[in-house]
């Protein structure tokens, strides 16, 4: 049996805290994407998140900050 996961989804899957926390708020600082992730890396060594995970949960963030606009906006 294989004792590590790499390229399993789980170990790459950002968590909760991981989303709400670093990520929201370093993106309302005008953090890079990269550099977010490496800010993810320096607290888990182990964690194998990429960087698409990232730009993703980037993404998910401004579409939810988009919908309470109206198109005209």
């Amino acid at each position: 049996m294989v004792d590590t996961v790499v390229g399993h989804p789980y170990v790459s899957r950002l968590i909760h805290n991981e989303k709400s926390m670093l990520i929201i708020n370093m993106l309302k600082s005008l953090v890079k994407l990269i550099n977010i992730l490496l800010t993810i890396r320096e607290h888990n060594e182990k964690k194998v998140t990429t960087q698409k995970q990232v730009y993703n949960a980037s993404y998910d963030h401004h579409r939810s900050y988009q919908s309470h606009r109206t198109k005209m906006q």
